[in-house]
């Protein structure tokens, strides 16, 4: 029997991608449960050789056959750079300003402490089993991605889950958004170490003669990855600024800004990747050096291709790297113990400082609740350590498992703190009542 052909094939893969996740979302009941988000991670899954690949091999074997997913890679590849553009987009840096020092440190302790608490994990891990780390990590660069890992809050996931909980405008909202920016701009520096030790390290096989050689890349691409940033800071962002008013002075994105738009993205991904860090920092790079007053136009004509049309393509090739073995102890060990301590991190990190600083218990315990949020951030940031070769494929699988997990808890967790009164806080609501 002669298979469809390739246009078919492709057009039947995009009506299931799009549209699958979509209506179990929409329809299925899915929008109660969970964000958008972690309904297509786990269609994406859920169609890799986890499932559908065991269920019905043959038709698994027609649809996404290596020569079959060819012409998704590339809309895969537009989509992650399209989402971290957006990402860099959502972060102003206007709402770092005047917060105060009691901001800084819960934001700052949100991320650095189950960052410290994944790394030790990681070092643990690399050691316990060693098949989790990457071809090119040695225990030290697994130990640092690790706890990257464990340390990412998603900025725009956490947003869709504020607004399907009407918490988008309350203070605890506001809050979060604003610890969760900080984490995404602590995350990409971060990242841009990892890759730039990764891309200057010639794999874990190096010997002891080369650790000179190796600092010296290491510290190359750093200071090229920095330099990158600040001529973009310095003059590409007042250029992008004027040739913005010029093509569109009333602040609508017309045709020619987003191509200008488009082709400021492409070339920051293009120059970070030629730099040896990862096209994704670029895209990021790309979204903050974008001028404020023109974010909301942007957004408006980009944001919604790129998450519910783009997106699925990437999810789809990352379902098909995910192999959940059950009788793979090391797996489930990596799983538990990751989900675990992102739960525990992000709680001690974001509500101790919270209530230390003045929080009241109910709502830095909100706030704790709500910094797990992973979602696709999650993912971008495994497959970038994947394909450096930090993370194995084992361990890859686990931990966009975890994502998943923590991601889909952090509604119920927020509902079940705000819920809580403490005693005193009864007995003042009683009192008050009585008066």
């Amino acid at each position: 029997m002669v298979g469809p052909s390739p246009a078919l094939l492709f057009l039947l893969q995009s009506l299931l991608l799009i549209g699958g996740p979509f209506l179990l979302w929409r329809l299925g009941g899915g929008r109660h449960v969970a964000p958008m988000v972690v309904i297509q991670i786990l269609f994406g899954v859920a169609l890799g050789p986890s499932l559908l690949g065991r269920l019905a091999p043959d038709l698994w074997g027609v649809l996404f056959a290596p020569a079959a997913l060819v012409p998704l890679s590339g809309l895969a590849l537009m989509a992650v750079v399209f989402f971290a553009f957006l990402t860099g987009l959502h972060l102003d840096p206007a709402e770092f300003r005047g917060r105060g020092s009691a901001f800084a440190a819960v934001a700052l302790s949100s991320m650095l402490v189950p960052t410290l608490l994944g790394g030790a994990l990681g070092w643990w891990l690399a050691g316990a089993f060693p098949a989790m780390t990457g071809p090119r990590a040695t225990p030290g660069l697994f130990a640092a991605g690790f706890g990257i890992c464990v340390g990412v809050t998603a900025l725009p996931v956490l947003g869709a889950i504020l607004r399907e909980m009407g918490l988008l405008g309350d203070r605890v909202g506001r809050l979060a958004l604003g610890y969760a920016a900080v984490n995404d701009a602590l995350l990409w520096l971060l990242i841009t170490a990892v890759l730039a030790w990764t891309a200057g390290d010639g794999g874990a096989g190096g010997g002891a003669g080369g650790d000179g050689g190796k600092g010296w890349a290491v510290a190359t691409v750093a200071l090229l990855g920095f330099a990158y940033v600040g001529v973009t800071v310095l003059a590409v962002r007042p250029l992008l600024d004027r040739l913005l008013e010029r093509v569109a002075p009333d602040g609508r994105m017309g045709d020619t800004a987003v191509v200008v738009t488009c082709a400021a993205l492409l070339a920051s991904a293009a120059v970070t990747e030629v730099i040896g860090l990862h096209y994704i920092l670029g895209a990021f790079v790309a979204g903050t050096a974008m001028p404020r007053r023109f974010a909301a136009a942007i957004l408006d004509r980009l944001e919604h291709f790129s998450t519910l049309i783009l997106l699925p393509f990437f999810f789809t090739l990352t379902g098909l790297k995910v192999t959940l073995t059950l009788d793979d102890p090391a797996q489930w060990t990596v799983f538990g113990l990751a989900s675990l301590v992102t739960l525990v991190g992000k709680m001690v990190g974001t509500a101790l400082p919270a209530r230390l600083t003045g929080e009241c218990w109910p709502d830095a315990l909100r706030l704790g609740t709500l910094m797990p949020c992973k979602g696709l951030m999650e993912v971008i940031v495994l497959t970038v350590l994947l394909e450096a070769g930090v993370l194995s494929g084992s361990c890859f699988s686990a931990m966009v498992l975890m994502a998943v997990t923590v991601t889909a808890l952090t509604q119920p967790m927020t509902r079940l703190a705000g819920r809580w009164r403490p005693a005193e806080m009864e007995g003042a609501a009683l009192g008050g009542s009585g008066r």
